[in-house]
């Protein structure tokens, strides 16, 4: 091994790298994640900042770009209602339920078997295009497979057919228009309401 010193640890954390930089060679570090080895030389495989490990003697770079985050099994998310069919609904995933707007939005799925724990006759008793939805991500792939089964989830923001206004709760499953007296049904979350995601 070659002799370490600390001016030469100095010299290699902290510094910005880019895709094809070297950082050091194999005898001082062995190559850690973001970087690759090269003919004896430790290259950055990323743009980033690198940090060297001298109790286990790695070396990698820290990305400078946050991966973008993308929705995981077990997730509750935010969508728009963009497709309405008997069967199934295709959902517009915009955000989690802590607030924070993905980058792009994902597609979802739902199916009208994950709809509600009660027996309806087509997803037009459950919630409406452009409706606004709490559901929870049962799958880990795109399209996102969701449900709406749990007491929290479903609709939680919903517009009237007929004029466009925006409805309040009045019953367990019943929406009702205040400008026009409309009454329309959904699968309402108990939330309904309220949205941490910005549209």
């Amino acid at each position: 091994m070659v002799p370490y010193s600390s001016r030469r640890l100095s010299e290699i954390n902290g510094r910005r790298v880019s895709p094809g930089d070297e950082i050091c060679v194999i005898e001082e570090f062995l190559p850690g994640p973001g970087t690759f080895e090269d003919d004896g030389i430790v290259r950055s495989a990323l743009t980033g900042i690198v940090n060297a490990d001298l109790m286990t003697r790695v070396v990698f770079v820290k990305p400078l770009v946050r991966e973008p985050k993308i929705p995981e099994r077990g997730d509750i998310v935010y969508g728009v209602v963009q497709v309405v069919r008997d069967e199934f609904a295709i959902i517009k995933i915009i955000g989690d339920y802590q607030g924070r707007r993905y980058s792009v939005p994902y597609t979802g799925l739902l199916h009208i078997s994950q709809a509600t724990e009660k027996y309806v006759k087509n997803l037009y008793d459950v919630l409406r295009m452009g409706d606004v939805v709490k559901a929870k991500v049962l799958s880990s792939c795109l399209p996102y497979n969701l449900t709406l089964k749990e007491y929290r989830l479903g609709v939680v923001m919903a517009f009237c057919g007929k004029c466009g206004e925006r409805l309040v709760k009045s019953g367990s499953e019943v929406l009702k228009c205040p400008a026009c007296g409309n009454v329309e049904h959904r699968k309402i979350s108990s939330d309904y309401g309220v949205i941490r995601v910005t549209l």
